[in-house]
This record gives structure tokens, sequence and C-alpha cells, in this order.
């Protein structure tokens, strides 16, 4: 009798079982979340009618609505007085004209001049680079180095906070 129930009660668990439907909720993010393209080792010319104003090199670019995201990243912009600026990180992120890099970000404005932080963020419709964490900034021999950073690209001017300055008697 025991044995009996215990094949019933088989049988109607196995047709209870194979006449469910199952609803796999699939969460469908919304249109601008959504990649429009992806790249890998990409460059990007930003062009006018006499020269290239901008390069951007990527190992990973992904294009969204209202945003791109980029993987080890490198912005050439070209400077003042034809001098070319470059700023690099392990990530970048640009929207509308900001860039924010983020990790072991390298900026190299002009030939002896290089600022090292972890994050800034680049105004490209202004020039202006600004970060709240602390940087190094490297002149020839001098060093600078502090927290909340401001440098103009089309000016030499740097300022800071908490700075500290280490100047070179070969720089003066």
């Amino acid at each position: 009798m025991a044995l009996k129930f215990f094949l019933f009660a088989i049988l109607l668990t196995s047709l209870f079982l194979t006449n469910i439907t199952v609803n796999d909720k699939i969460k469908i993010d919304s249109d601008e979340n959504l990649p429009k393209i992806s790249f890998i080792n990409s460059t990007l010319y930003e062009l006018n009618k006499e020269q290239v104003n901008k390069i951007v090199k990527a190992k990973k670019a992904i294009k969204y609505e209202n945003k791109d995201e980029l993987e080890d990243a490198t912005l050439v912009l070209r400077g003042s007085k034809n001098t070319t600026d470059t700023i690099s990180g392990k990530y970048m992120k640009k929207e509308n004209d900001i860039y924010d890099f983020k990790g072991d970000v390298v900026f190299n404005k002009g030939g002896d001049t290089e600022l090292k932080t972890q994050s800034l963020s680049y105004n490209d419709l202004i020039g202006i680079a600004t970060n709240n964490v602390d940087f190094v900034f490297n002149y020839k021999h001098s060093l600078f180095s502090g927290n909340t950073l401001y440098v103009n690209k089309n000016d030499v001017a740097i300022s800071g906070k908490h700075a500290h300055f280490v100047i070179n008697e070969k720089d003066l």
C-alpha cells in the first residue's frame, strides 16, 4: 500500500513539474544603457580644415547614446603654439565635452612637463584639467605636488591646494 502511494506521488509530481512554465525574468535595460557600438584597438581622429585637432586611442571603446567609455585610453590634443598635450589613463569616460580619466593618469603638457595622478577631469570646451586627489607635477627637474589641481591647456599656470614645491636651480 505504501509502495502504491509512493509511486502515485512520484507520478503526480512528475506531471506537475512537466506542465509548469518557467518564467525567466530578464531585465531589459533601457535603450540608453545598451552600447551602440564597440571597438577594439581603436583610433579616432578629429580634423578641421587645416590640421588634426584631437586623437583618441584606446584598447577597448564602447559608445553609448550619451557617453563613451574607453579602457587604456590616450587623448592627444593640439596645444597652443603648435605643441602636443597627451592625457592617458586606464579608464576614460567622455560625456558631452568632458573627459574623466581614472587610474594611473599621466598628463604630458608640452615637452618637459608631466603630471601624474589617479583621477583627472578635462573639459575640452575651455581647455581646463581639474582633479580633487593627490597629484605630482614635474617640470624639467622641479617638483610640484598637492591636491585639488587646476591646469589650463593654453597657459603655463598651474594651481593646487596643499601644495609642496621642490624647485631646482637649473629651472629658474
